[in-house]
């Protein structure tokens, strides 16, 4: 593509659409082409040669290697996968696009084939988005005129998120699928991770338009300029063009994000009101996941736990409307119209447009939070950002000079509404993970911004019956997914309630290990006095058998004795005693040295021997509990 200097951005190439019947088993990638089934190819090459045209797999280099991935990703999330595996591209002169789409369709191992009009950005441009000439020396800060991040009800409370851990996006990847971007813009330098998947555009409007988007989420916070509502997060893209196509972005992406990561789908394309011919004002434009392989590719990613924020699209259509529910020619035979949840359901959630604050920039575009009249609207829509006045980087109508310092005030459409919705997001996911709580399933985000936020309002001949949702307010949305946010005081008085708790467990546990050394020592104490009685109980009682033995024997001889056999008596039964004490331990009778276990085998009753030695035994277990 050439450099153009026009803000519009063409339309990127159409894309014809072949989808194989599940039980086809086709196999036209890496340089085959054939069947796993019994059934020829013959017809289907017949086609490709008479369109002089061929088919290249959407999602993977192989059908094989991606059937691996979709049986990895199901086992992963124990959810049913897409069969990504039937979608093919047929590359084939845009001329020859429906006949050849038609010609496919006939045949029997083709489900449906379709031409997708070419998708654009879903922004609404303003004479006021044309560059100005002048560059100032130093860029001013404009965070004063990005109204979007003050409190609910006017903004989402940026500022109150970034006051938490993680509330700035940290850890948290965030993708745009668009065109273009301007990663050299003086405002985009600190957690830039540039274009990772299809070749830029070189066109000047799909740039602005994906500058403009990542300043919303991504602007760094520094003294100039803007600041993005989850800077902190890591912002990427993958492009379109180079043959990537918008199904084969969407899947590449998701290949390069993990659970709770963010995708953005900034395009929208013409829908069946206007035969999916392209305008200039954008009527009749609807959200991509209306075409089968779009679906699919976000149905795949969802699944595996991404978040996919899709722009609603600028049709000014009320996507209940039945029109939506025809199966367009191509389509396949079992398709039913994904903007009615109760048929399907992508996970994705979709964004619309809504009034800023009356005033804002010195405009007024309606009552706030209002539906602005481009929006599309419906059952489907599941919040609204900002669809005007919008300051962010790219466009040059705030501030000109050279590109990279480029500014604009007033970026608009589901464009600027969208970065919005991501941007509180992934300020909700970095809080989550900064929590080191699981991060939030898609399901789970979607709920939060459909039960919380600052509620939309009529309109002049748009009442808030023509649904776009509530503004985001992070605060509320914190509440959802976290549980309820404790005041200052609150805060406080719950922290010292914990800090009393812990101090009464910690001198309950004291008192518990206090107890318990006493009372082991009582027990020690008792048993140590049980222990001394039995012992001088045993040597009284062993010492009157022998006193009584003695004076028996005296008696049987009719002796005497005289004082001096006395006193050798006496000395002979201390000697006694002495030997006795022998078996008493040095813990209980430091005075003694012996233990009981060398004398039991002396004892002349045995019973009170082994007593002893029992009663030795207990000591020691006491001693050492």
């Amino acid at each position: 593509m050439t450099e153009d200097t026009d803000n519009r951005a063409p339309a990127s190439p159409r894309e014809t659409i072949v989808v194989m019947q599940p039980d086809a088993g086709l196999r036209a990638s890496a340089g085959r082409f054939e069947t796993t089934t019994a059934e020829p190819v013959t017809d289907l090459e017949k086609v490709l040669k008479k369109y002089k045209a061929s088919m290249v797999s959407m999602f993977g280099s192989t059908e094989e290697r991606i059937e691996l991935e979709m049986l990895e990703e199901s086992a992963d999330g124990d959810i049913p996968m897409p069969e990504l595996s039937r979608f093919y591209k047929l590359e084939v002169d845009d001329d020859k696009a429906e006949d050849a789409a038609e010609a496919m369709a006939e045949l029997s191992q083709v489900e449906a084939s379709y031409v997708k009009p070419g998708a654009e950005p879903p922004v609404m441009l303003d004479d006021e988005d044309a560059p100005t000439q002048d560059e100032p020396p130093v860029t001013p800060n404009f965070v004063s005129r990005q109204g979007y991040l003050d409190p609910s009800p006017v903004g989402v409370d940026a500022r109150w998120a970034w006051a938490r851990g993680g509330g700035r996006g940290q850890n948290v990847r965030i993708i745009d699928i668009e065109g273009a971007w301007r990663f050299t813009h003086e405002d985009l330098r600190q957690m830039q991770g540039g274009v990772v998947g299809g070749t830029q555009s070189t066109n000047i409007g799909w740039r602005n338009h994906g500058t403009a988007v990542l300043g919303e989420y991504s602007g760094d916070h520094n003294t100039f300029g803007v600041s993005g509502i989850c800077d902190q997060a890591r912002a990427s893209a993958v492009s379109i063009f180079g043959g990537m196509g918008s199904a084969g972005a969407i899947r590449h992406a998701t290949t390069r994000l993990r659970r709770g990561d963010v995708i953005l789908l900034e395009l929208h394309r013409p829908g069946p009101r206007h035969n999916f011919q392209s305008r200039a004002d954008q009527k009749g434009y609807i959200a991509l996941e209306w075409w089968e392989d779009d679906f699919a590719a976000i149905l795949a990613a969802t699944r595996r736990g991404i978040i996919v924020v899709e722009a609603a699209g600028n049709g000014a259509e009320n996507l209940d409307d039945n029109i939506y529910q025809v199966r367009p020619n191509g389509f396949p035979r079992s398709w039913t119209n994904p903007f009615r949840r109760s048929n399907r359901d992508s996970g994705a959630i979709v964004v619309g447009a809504g009034a800023p604050p009356p005033g804002t920039h010195g405009r007024n575009h309606g009552p706030d939070r209002s539906r602005l009249d481009f929006s599309n609207y419906g059952a489907l829509i599941d919040a609204q950002g900002w669809g005007r006045e919008v300051t962010t980087c790219g466009y040059g109508g705030l501030q000109g000079g050279h590109e990279d310092v480029w500014y604009t005030d007033t970026f608009s459409g589901t464009s600027s509404a969208s970065p919005i919705v991501v941007g509180a997001i992934g300020s909700l996911q970095g809080m989550a993970r900064a929590r080191g709580t699981a991060v939030l399933s898609p399901a789970k985000v979607r709920r939060c911004l459909r039960t919380t936020g600052a509620p939309q309002t009529d309109g002049p001949g748009r009442p808030r019956t023509q649904r776009i949702g509530n503004r985001p307010d992070l605060k509320a949305l914190h509440r959802c997914a976290f549980g309820p946010v404790l005041k200052r005081k609150e805060f406080i008085k719950e922290s010292m309630k914990e800090i009393e708790k812990y101090k009464e467990r910690k001198e309950f546990i004291k008192e518990m290990k206090e107890k318990d050394r006493k009372e082991i020592k009582e027990i020690k104490e008792k048993d140590k006095d049980r222990f001394e009685k039995r012992i001088d109980k045993q040597l009284e009682k062993q010492l009157e058998k022998r006193v009584e033995k003695q004076v028996e024997k005296q008696r049987e001889g009719g002796l005497t004795p005289t004082g001096d056999e006395m006193e050798e008596r006496l000395a002979s039964l201390e000697a006694m005693v002495g030997d006795l004490t022998h078996f008493i331990t040095s813990e209980l009778r430091p005075d003694l040295a012996q233990g009981a276990q060398d004398y039991a085998g002396e004892q002349e009753d045995p019973e009170a021997a082994a007593q002893m030695v029992k009663d030795e035994k207990d000591a020691k277990d006491v001693e050492g509990f």
